[in-house]
């Protein structure tokens, strides 16, 4: 169970690099994904699951077959699996993880980072950038 698995299996999942018309992302932040990888695996149990579900997607990645099928057929249709694959899509996309008693927690400190933000070409609620800043449309956003 390491990082570099956890950051594959998130940018497979989360379908990166995304493409046109989506805003161009390549890649996923290690520090950020260091912080939902602990979250995730914050119990014992959860780090059993973690572990089964990255020797998981090892695995498939050996197999030479259509990954997309293989995913959808080997973890997102096991019931414990894609419970935790659907878990980590939800922590990339808005802060949500789970904490303890399986009870998803925000986490303030990676509000402004997460994909919905980027993907909506919208700024954080809330996260003030200078005063009036809301008058102007988001640096990418249609029309610009």
């Amino acid at each position: 169970m390491n990082l570099n698995d956890f950051i594959g299996l998130s940018k497979f999942l989360l379908g990166i690099p995304f493409q046109p018309p989506l805003p161009p992302i390549t890649d996923l932040d290690p520090a950020l994904a260091q912080v939902y990888f602990n979250g995730l695996t914050l119990t014992p149990d959860q780090q059993m699951q973690m572990t089964a579900l990255l020797a998981q997607w090892v695995s498939i990645q050996t197999q030479q077959t259509d990954l997309t099928t293989a995913v959808q057929q080997q973890i997102m249709a096991n019931t414990q699996l894609g419970a935790l694959a659907r878990q980590i899509i939800m922590a990339w996309y808005t802060g949500f993880h789970p904490w303890f008693g399986g009870l998803p927690m925000p986490d303030p400190a990676n509000y402004e980072q997460t994909l919905v933000w980027v993907l909506g070409q919208a700024h954080p609620m809330g996260v003030p950038l200078s005063f009036g800043y809301w008058q102007y449309p988001p640096p990418g956003a249609s029309g610009q």
